[in-house]
């Protein structure tokens, strides 16, 4: 299995008067432009996945129809709650063990949680200092199903690197 977590695209800053419900918050125009352009970058590159799992808040969504439409999809992201708030490495390893242990899993979310996921999946002791920027991606591969601490860091990509990489 390999799995590759992307973050969000840029969004815009926390406003309690323009988003009452942070859970909405949008990705900024500026967030929409770099994303697509960063989603060409890993098509190019031969970033491949067979399933595409997001959060449910707007800005991760709306990552993964950038994503989509990108790759050429047909399908929408499957949404799952887990990738929201609180997502825990067991709770990620838990997740990706409903999908066949040879597919590659892209799961859309937010920090900290996506950093946190992938330390614990490459480090046996969960201590790995990684930090995923906005609109960043990093690589996993395992030799079967997806164990905490067993994993391979494939890449971690920025954005700025993937914007120089864009075709």
């Amino acid at each position: 299995m390999d799995v590759i977590l992307i973050r969000h695209a840029e969004a815009g800053d926390r406003d309690p008067a323009r988003y009452p419900d942070d859970d909405l918050r949008a990705v900024t125009p500026g967030g929409e432009r770099k994303m697509s352009a960063a989603a060409r970058a890993m098509k190019a590159m031969g970033i491949r996945f067979d399933h595409l799992v997001t959060s449910p808040l707007a800005r991760a969504m709306q990552t993964a129809t950038i994503l989509r439409d990108a790759y050429g999809l047909k399908e929408p992201a499957q949404i799952h709650e887990m990738l929201a708030h609180g997502c825990t490495p067991p709770g990620g390893v838990q997740l990706l063990s409903k999908y066949p242990a040879d597919a590659c899993i892209a799961l859309v979310g937010h920090e900290p949680a996506l950093s946190a996921v992938a330390a614990a999946m490459i480090s046996p002791s969960g201590d790995a200092r990684i930090a995923l920027k906005k609109g960043g991606c990093i690589g996993i591969g395992f030799g079967g199903p997806a164990r905490l601490g067993t994993g391979t860091l494939l890449f971690h990509l920025k954005p700025g690197q993937l914007k120089k990489l864009r075709h």
